[in-house]
């Protein structure tokens, strides 16, 4: 029946849990081990190996975990596994630079000294990390019972390391909560692996929470509705990583707060906290773009590149006896336009993005040192201050919209429509678009390539202005910093990033890998000096010379690359060219007077504007502004064409019996197909076929903790069952179906009456049932002929409802054995899900509201309790005669 996958269904993977967990446990253990000796006493090679442990185990093993569960589409598991390697990471070469300074402070008061900034520098990662950890303990809350007093014990025990850095009795009370830490991960470790080895819950603590986010009401004001014009299409393979880009700022700003503000002396110390904490922004940067979530990519990536250079030019700073705090360089103010444009663009988005993003554009202009800015540092610490606290509320409320999938936390509504904002640049359009957008898949890979473009423009811009503002020897090492930080190594991701589109984007990679090139010879040429101690220029002119003019050459084939990608990248590289031959004017000692300055700072505006245009394109999803198309065209169709295919399944008409017969053998061979519904088209499978239930989640990509509902074709299916339901139950469900209603009941025997069989596992939770009655005849009649079956919304998960037949062959139809036809769906969101666990104790609540009105199902259910409590009456008056 074409069962084979190209790729498996995240459901389908193995628990990376597990792997996250026991690394937790060895990195807990080495900790605590490390406690439980006094400094004085522990042998520097012991210590080191401790480090070194911390930084493979706790680091590289656990972020492998973190990687695996966003494949598996695990939001929380993801954010916490990718965070907390980190946090070992860190503490990992925090011990191996500490052991190294206390070795040597013997000797001198100076390393002893050296060994006190090392301890000040840990101080703002671990309050930072905690805080970090009391927002995974409190989301974790909704996903299991295991995760909290993992995430908590976290916290707790970091408070405590923070307080072992000056008093000794600190580092006691984090050794026994770490003991705790170990204990309690090794038994979720345990109980995920024996869920992957029985397929059920051996022992309790996953599987349920404490909180039920279905259960939360959608926070008032807040919307995430969308028009099908605004929806974007999402690669819901990967888990969401809104979370983890905004807990990555956490410890990044407040490190740089620490500083500003006058806690921490020396910042290079506390560099371990930032590099490694840039990598996980950039990994969240890197999984919204496999999500084609341009904006997140976009943001994400930009806030990275920002850190990334001011780390490195202060670091540079504290190398070269420098003590100013704010950057010289003109690099930065490439990121005021930036973000000025992300701040436009978050209007289309939630208020606590924008909010975000603006505090950026705030912190671009007071980093800038040419503005006499009184009490400059104080006012860069505090917008550290409180871009930390904010990232902390953003990722606890992305983290919990995720989960749920729908806005409990409040962020905010957005100030504009998708649509009002393009049209309004649409108005001022000074050119046809570009290119034109036919397909889903071509809006993707549009989506993709103006994600990297707008990275590989902004680190261009970044690079050419830091370039550009001298080349003063005592300020080389600050000038390198930026120039490798934004020019090389974000020019390198944005290669990755292009090269993982398409064929067609090859060319913006090798363009991407030239100018990084460039970069890196620009560095070599212009601060050789610097790089080659005591040396002049004339003692390496031959080599560099050769550099130069390979470089040049390489760059002549960028320019013909940048033909297939846009007229802008065209113009770029031509710049580009003219400042390599100042740089070759340079190395023969001939360049004149400002030449070179000239031209780098057009280069620096062509790359702003070329950033600006990509940014607009890949969020608005449509060219705006003119030089975004290629000159010659690379003509793919032929290719994809061939490859694409015709579908072979069966496609009756539901208005036929013959057609419903035909979906019905298909279901009883234990097929999954496509059906229409009373509200919009569902998958479905036959319980009779365990397995073909458990195959939906695999077409779907359906998180395994999203329960299927059973589908029975008429309420006398269900009272034949004897389910034992009370009378305010049954008459409340009488009035609910047939129809656009779906009421979750309490599971039970009467499951294995209703025809469920082994079924039972894979539909409904583990203590309850979702129970679908369609209005409509050829889903009944279907039934009818089949038993129950289980079904659920056939769309990738995460994506739009399917409202007419073909969109199911378009998404879906490679994936399933057959699709009953019957055109436009007779509504366009799916059935309200209500919660009747409690009807009598407590009354109804919602999971979703959906095409019946919350009002109307309130109304229904006031009517049910009236003529119950009537009956009631009633018989107690017979009672009583």
């Amino acid at each position: 029946m074409g069962w084979e996958e190209k790729e498996f269904a995240a459901v389908f993977y193995s628990e990376p849990g597990v792997l996250g967990f026991l690394a937790n446990v060895l990195s807990a253990f080495l900790a605590a081990v490390g406690n439980m000796i006094e400094p004085a006493e522990q042998p520097v090679v012991g210590t080191v190996i401790t480090g070194v442990h911390l930084i493979v185990i706790g680091g590289f093993v656990q972020l492998v975990a973190g990687l695996l569960s966003f494949r598996k589409y695990d939001h929380l598991a993801a954010t916490a596994f990718v965070t907390f390697a980190a946090l070992w990471s860190s503490m990992g070469v925090l011990r191996i630079l500490g052991a190294t300074s206390f070795a040597a402070s013997s000797a001198t008061v100076v390393n002893a000294t050296a060994a006190t900034v090392i301890n000040d520098a840990t101080l703002p990662g671990l309050v930072s990390y905690a805080c970090v950890a009391v927002v995974l303990s409190v989301t974790s809350a909704t996903t299991n019972y295991v995760m909290p007093p993992v995430a908590l014990t976290a916290a707790i025990l970091l408070s405590f390391e923070t307080v072992g850095l000056y008093h000794i009795w600190g580092k006691k009370v984090a050794f026994a909560l770490e003991v705790v830490l170990v204990l309690i991960a090794l038994y979720g470790a345990t109980a995920l692996l024996l869920k992957g080895v029985f397929q059920r819950w051996v022992i309790p603590g996953f599987g349920n929470a404490p909180f039920n986010v279905l259960l939360f009401g959608t926070k008032a004001g807040t919307s995430k509705s969308k028009s099908k014009e605004e929806e974007k299409k999402k690669n819901t393979k990967y888990a969401e990583p809104m979370g983890l880009g905004y807990l990555s700022n956490v410890p990044v700003a407040a490190i740089f707060a620490f500083h500003y503000l006058g806690f921490t002396e020396s910042f290079p110390a506390a560099t371990p906290w930032v590099g490694l904490a840039l990598v996980s922004l950039i990994i969240a940067s890197y999984y919204s773009f496999l999500r084609n979530d341009a904006f997140h990519c976009i943001m994400f990536g930009t806030q990275a590149t920002f850190w990334l250079c001011q780390a490195a030019g202060l670091v540079a700073y504290s190398l070269t006896g420098e003590h100013d705090l704010r950057s010289p360089l003109l690099g930065t103010w490439a990121f005021l336009p930036t973000f000025a444009l992300l701040v436009l663009v978050s209007l289309t988005k939630d208020k606590v993005t924008l909010v975000n993003n603006f505090v950026f554009a705030l912190l671009s202009v007071a980093w800038f040192s040419v503005i006499p800015l009184a009490g400059a540092k104080y006012a860069v610490g505090g917008l550290c201050t409180a871009l930390s606290v904010l990232s902390l509320y953003s990722s606890f409320a992305n983290l919990i919209n995720s989960v749920a999938e729908k806005p409990i936390m409040w962020v905010g509504s957005k100030f504009v429509a998708m649509t009002t904002l393009r049209e309004g640049f649409q108005r001022f359009r000074c050119c046809r678009p570009a290119r034109e957008i036919s397909t889903d898949k071509d809006a993707d890979g549009m989506c993709r390539e103006d994600s990297a473009d707008t990275l590989a423009f902004l680190s261009n811009a970044v690079a050419a202005w830091a370039a550009l503002s001298g080349n003063v020897v005592h300020s080389a090492a600050v000038h390198m910093a930026w120039i490798v930080g934004a020019g090389i190594l974000v020019q390198l991701l944005s290669a990755l990033l292009s090269l993982k589109v398409k064929k067609t984007a090859k060319p913006a990679g090798m363009v991407y890998i030239a100018s990084a090139l460039m970069w890196g010879v620009w560095t070599l040429v212009r601060h050789s000096g610097y790089i080659f101690q005591n040396t002049s220029l004339g003692h390496h002119q031959d080599s560099l010379l050769v550099g130069v003019i390979v470089l040049m050459v390489i760059n002549l084939g960028s320019m013909v690359s940048s033909c297939f990608v846009s007229k802008i990248w065209l113009v770029t590289t031509v710049l580009m060219e003219v400042v390599q031959v100042c740089l070759l004017l340079f190395t023969l000692d001939k360049l004149p007077s400002h030449l070179a300055e000239a031209f780098l700072g057009l280069l620096g505006v062509v790359c702003l504007y070329g950033a600006g245009t990509a940014l607009l394109a890949a969020v608005l999803g449509v060219d705006v502004l003119p030089g975004r198309g290629p000159i010659w065209q690379v003509n793919t169709d032929t290719e994809e064409e061939s490859s694409s295919g015709q579908l072979t399944i069966p496609t009756p008409s539901s208005k036929k019996t013959s057609g419903l017969r035909t979906i019905a053998d298909l279901l009883d061979a234990g097929g999954v197909c496509g059906i229409p519904t009373d509200t919009v088209y569902a998958l479905a499978a036959s319980c009779k076929h365990p397995e073909a239930i458990k195959r939906i989640y695999h077409i779907k990509s359906r998180p395994a903790e999203k329960p299927i509902c059973v589908c029975i074709s008429h309420l006398g299916q269900l009272e034949a069952a004897q389910p034992g339901f009370s009378p305010l139950l049954w008459d409340f469900m009488r009035r609910c179906y047939p129809g656009g209603i779906s009421c979750v009941v309490p599971k039970g025997d009467w499951l294995a009456n209703l025809g469920l069989g082994d079924a039972v596992s894979y539909i409904g939770t583990s203590d309850s049932i979702c129970i679908r009655v369609p209005d409509s005849t050829a889903t009944a009649h279907l039934v009818s002929m089949t038993g129950p079956l289980g079904i659920t919304s056939a769309n990738p998960s995460g994506e739009p409802d399917s409202t007419h037949h073909d969109m199911v062959l378009s998404s879906l139809g490679d994936k399933i054995d057959g699709m009953l036809c019957d055109g436009p769906s007779n509504e366009l969101v799916a059935s309200t899900v209500v919660n009747c666990m409690k009807i009598d104790e407590v009354g109804i609540s919602f999971f979703r509201v959906g095409c019946t009105p919350q009002e109307r199902v309130e109304q229904l259910f006031a009517q049910a309790k009236e003529a119950v409590g009537q009956n009631a009456q009633l018989e107690a008056s017979i009672n009583s005669i």
